[in-house]
């Protein structure tokens, strides 16, 4: 399966395993980036318990895809270009901001046409990375660390 099959068969309510763990698609959000010009997808995802603070990303245009989870950590403003974190180093690799063109679901936590400031940093191993975000309108933190994916960590079940 191609990444844009992946985006197309992914809707709210599929079920799916990432690496061996169940989840459920609550929102399909379609992100366009401004500075970059082309959009992303991010699913909002439920696990078993019913906790909702896991992210998808699928990228079709450049066939990059991740996982993410939402912690919580009070990085000071302006973002530095470097970040320790648990241990390992992160670089800057990209600022971006977003605006929701298409939402599917209503029961996540994303409403159409809101808008984010994301700053992208790379693990060394490139293997992970952190997206520290903040919404246009709330002003809030959703900063998430995220394990970058292969085709075959992800299994559809229905």
């Amino acid at each position: 399966m191609t990444h844009k099959e992946l985006i197309q068969k992914l809707k709210p309510t599929t079920k799916l395993k990432i690496k061996g763990e169940k989840y459920t698609v609550v929102q399909h959000i379609v992100w366009h980036q401004a500075i970059a010009g082309y959009p992303y997808d991010k699913y909002v995802l439920e696990d078993e318990t019913g906790y909702q603070d896991y992210r998808l990303f699928v990228s079709g245009k450049d066939a990059a895809m991740g996982m993410g989870k939402i912690f919580h950590h009070d990085f000071e403003e302006p973002l530095p270009k470097e970040l320790d974190w648990k241990g390992k180093k992160y670089k800057q690799v990209n600022s971006e901001f977003c605006t929701i063109i298409d939402l599917e679901g209503e029961d996540g936590p994303y409403k159409a046409g809101e808008s984010e400031f994301w700053w992208d940093y790379d693990s060394e191993t490139g293997k992970e990375s952190l997206s520290l975000g903040r919404s246009w309108e709330t002003w809030e933190r959703e900063d998430l660390e995220t394990e970058y994916l292969k085709m075959d960590d992800i299994e559809l079940l229905e």
